[in-house]
């Protein structure tokens, strides 16, 4: 078994989740938003680029197409919550259900191929004289990284600061004058943007789009979240994005070896299930991979938070 290319493997397929994991991060820790949109905007990115690819537009123009219909349908759910005051969770289950039909429109078929059309990962081979699998480590590492750099900075001004507040304590922000409807809304968009992004990096590298690409797709991002929030943790902005990235890189690991190890494909999505399940009971008594200063601090502040997320809802599901 050759470490090397399993850590390749991982490297190529993981990065290119990177904005995906880095969206679950901003909706669900930064603005306590539980938003299950992101798996059809997901969908309804990827049906975007291709569908803009096979009508001639060039890869960058079709994956900014993409990530526009994930932010209207990020737009669409914060619309839901946050004016007819519809429980989070239930505009997400609506619009993600209706996005498998939205995709279908869009695509006017069940499965479009790629093959013949330019990429992305083309023009990066290309011009670096890499092969395909280099390529994707490139592409999903640079997308990745300045998704990153652009959530650090942006949480880091003034702006983001009151996305942060609005999400911490939605009842002390609005006593501090700041709209918090106005930064759901927004939290919500670039969320679901990120996710669409990723859709969009994703039917590029694999060279074809199928409506079920959606499927399950956000218990990957889960996955990748809860592994990073294990490797660090503490409630401050940098070591958490870090531990985000790390997270899909060891998830898609783990995933590369089992399959080598003999675990059959159809068995990951359980086994993602079961390890997503082990380390929310991990975390839950407290145990972290790499000690943070303001350990302790941090999980009471969790636990506060979650103590809020059950409290301050705008409504009931029923």
């Amino acid at each position: 078994m050759d470490i090397t290319s399993i850590l390749l493997i991982g490297a190529q397929v993981g990065l290119i989740y990177g904005p995906l994991a880095l969206g679950i991060y901003f909706a669900l820790n930064v603005m306590s938003l539980p938003d299950l949109t992101l798996e059809g905007s997901f969908g309804v990115g990827g049906a975007t680029t291709a569908v803009l690819l096979l009508k001639g537009c060039d890869p960058a123009t079709a994956l900014a197409g993409g990530m526009a219909s994930g932010m209207v349908m990020g737009f669409l759910t914060a619309c839901l919550h946050v004016y007819l005051h519809m429980n989070v969770l239930l505009a997400g289950i609506l619009m993600t259900t209706a996005a498998w039909s939205i995709s279908l429109a869009i695509m006017g078929a069940g499965n479009i191929s790629l093959l013949s059309q330019a990429t992305l990962f083309d023009w990066v081979g290309k011009g670096f004289g890499l092969n395909a699998q280099w390529s994707q480590i490139l592409v999903g590492s640079g997308f990745s990284l300045v998704v990153a750099l652009g959530l650090i900075w942006l949480l880091q001004t003034n702006y983001g600061m009151s996305l942060r507040a609005a999400g911490l304590n939605i009842q002390t922000a609005r006593g501090l004058g700041i709209r918090t409807e106005t930064r759901q809304i927004v939290g919500l968009v670039i969320a679901n943007g990120l996710a669409a992004m990723t859709g969009g990096l994703v039917v590029q590298s694999q060279g074809f789009m199928d409506v079920s690409i959606q499927t399950g797709v956000i218990v990957i991002g889960l996955a990748a979240l809860m592994i990073g929030m294990s490797i660090f943790k503490t409630p401050r902005i940098v070591p958490s994005i870090i531990g985000v990235i790390l997270g899909i890189f060891i998830y898609r690991v783990v995933v590369t070896l089992a399959l080598k190890l003999g675990l059959p494909p159809y068995f990951i999505k359980l086994a993602t299930a079961v390890v997503v399940f082990a380390i929310v009971a991990i975390r839950s008594h407290g145990f972290g991979f790499i000690a943070i200063p303001g350990t302790e601090r941090a999980r009471k502040a969790a636990r506060e938070h979650l103590d809020y997320l059950e409290n301050d809802r705008v409504v009931n599901i029923t």
